[in-house]
């Protein structure tokens, strides 16, 4: 009996031995799959054992957001609870740095967090503070934007960037600036000056940001997010030179004027705009080069096309989207004599507008675009009313498409079945240019 006892005290020693094989891992790779938690919750894997005790107090990412139970009990205060971190903490070299919090009190103690941070040599440093109207936003030191070591930066909310008159960020390559504040244009300038090797640019401007000029020349960037959603009366202009840029993401809902210097090794640009309209024909002029571009808008007003021959408009197009808003869909024609090269398109009715059931005038090219005769071979029509204007144009592309493989029709989804079946079977009637074509029909 006390045999049997004993071998399955041992059986069940070897079995929780052989269980808890993350334990018996080295502390590098524990270090790394803490990585994936919060600070907050790396400290909580103390209690598992001895083993885990202080294994949290090694990992060289640091993730300190706040929460209401944080805030909420006295012995576990945001304040204290990042300060208790800091002491803690032993790695000489950080990773990556990230404090998300409610500014609660005053901003003094936040900036010795920042020193900490930089003075461990952090590559990637995340803040977000989400203040109140009784406290300012919070300025940076100065030693940050001398930070050897700093490859990430993000910035957002209750940050004002206050920038010295020195700058060297020889290693930073992300650079995200999201509705913050800035004590004038020059800090901006400054800024992105002491960016010697940035290549990742995230800039989200409001009407309170103190700034109404933007001028963003960076030899090395190839990635540029700009948002402008601002709603006030001051002129905003943008201006870019960007040698190297690949991909832009530009999203515009104000009176913005555009100088686009260089962008000529542009490859993918996705423009959003509340209004489409004279002022962004520069812009449209400037997307030449780009291989994949996509239009959003909301309203159209009518385009001037003058100075310029627009034949020469897109001459790499590969793959254009258009999002018409309410108006604008003449542009189709516009666009398609444009792109010589065009393979594939996609149509859809913006998402403000789909389901309105509203008919629209569109006119057809005077002469069939040389990109239907020669290279389109995908189209995709998403949000399909059944609405005449929508009928013309998929009827005019089935007919001259010479070299299409495929018609791509996805109704809208109020449409009763009723409507979808005749709606199909005026489709199959289309004559098409193209023997290989494949209608499908969603």
């Amino acid at each position: 009996m006390a045999n049997s006892v004993n071998q399955e005290i041992n059986v069940n020693s070897k079995h929780k031995k052989s269980s808890d094989r993350i334990s018996q891992l080295p502390d590098v790779l524990i270090h790394h799959i803490l990585s994936f938690l919060s600070t907050k919750e790396a400290m909580a894997t103390s209690i598992l054992s001895k083993r885990w005790l202080w294994v949290w107090t090694s990992v060289p990412i640091l993730d300190l957001q706040d929460t209401p139970f944080c805030r909420t009990d006295p012995n576990l205060r945001f304040r204290q609870f990042v300060d208790h971190v800091l002491i803690l903490n032993k790695t000489v070299s950080l990773d990556k740095f990230c404090l998300k919090f409610n500014l609660v009190d005053h901003p003094s103690y936040v900036k010795t967090w920042f020193w900490d941070a930089v003075s461990r040599d952090v590559k990637e440093l995340d803040i977000s503070i989400h203040g109140t109207e009784s406290f300012p936003f919070l300025k940076l030191p100065f030693a940050l934007f001398t930070a050897k070591t700093l490859h990430v930066l993000k910035l957002s909310h209750g940050v004002e960037l206050h920038v010295p008159g020195t700058v060297s960020l020889p290693c930073l390559k992300v650079l995200n600036l999201v509705w913050i504040k800035y004590t004038n244009d020059e800090s901006v300038s400054r800024l992105f000056a002491g960016c010697y090797v940035l290549q990742e640019l995230v800039l989200h401007k409001h009407a309170g940001d103190n700034t109404t000029f933007s001028t963003i020349s960076i030899p090395t960037l190839k990635t540029l997010f700009v948002r402008f959603a601002t709603t006030g009366r001051c002129r905003h202009k943008l201006k870019i030179n960007a040698p190297v840029l690949k991909q832009l993401n530009l999203e515009d809902n104000l009176t913005l004027e555009f100088d686009l210097e260089d962008v000529s090794s542009l490859v993918e640009a996705n423009v959003t705009v509340s209004w489409l309209e004279n002022r962004h024909i520069p812009l449209l002029k400037a997307l030449s080069n780009a291989k994949f571009v996509s239009f959003h808008w909301d309203w159209y007003a009518e385009m001037k096309w003058r100075n310029f021959r627009p034949y020469r408009l897109f001459l790499n197009l590969v793959q254009m989207e258009l999002h018409v808003g309410y108006g604008g869909w003449d542009l189709l024609s516009l666009f398609l004599e444009f792109s010589d090269h065009l393979e594939v398109l996609v149509l859809a009715k913006n998402d403000n507008c789909r389901g309105l059931g509203f008919e629209c005038s569109w006119k057809p090219p005077k002469y069939v675009p040389e990109c239907l005769l020669s290279s389109l071979s995908m189209v995709y029509f998403k949000g399909f009313e059944d609405l005449t204007y929508q009928l013309s144009m998929v009827k005019y592309i089935l007919k001259n498409a010479r070299v299409l493989k495929m018609m791509d029709i996805c109704s809208n989804g109020d449409l009763p079945l009723d409507s979808k079946i005749d709606l199909l079977k005026k489709l199959l009637m289309f004559p098409r240019g193209s023997k290989a074509c494949q209608l499908k029909f969603n």
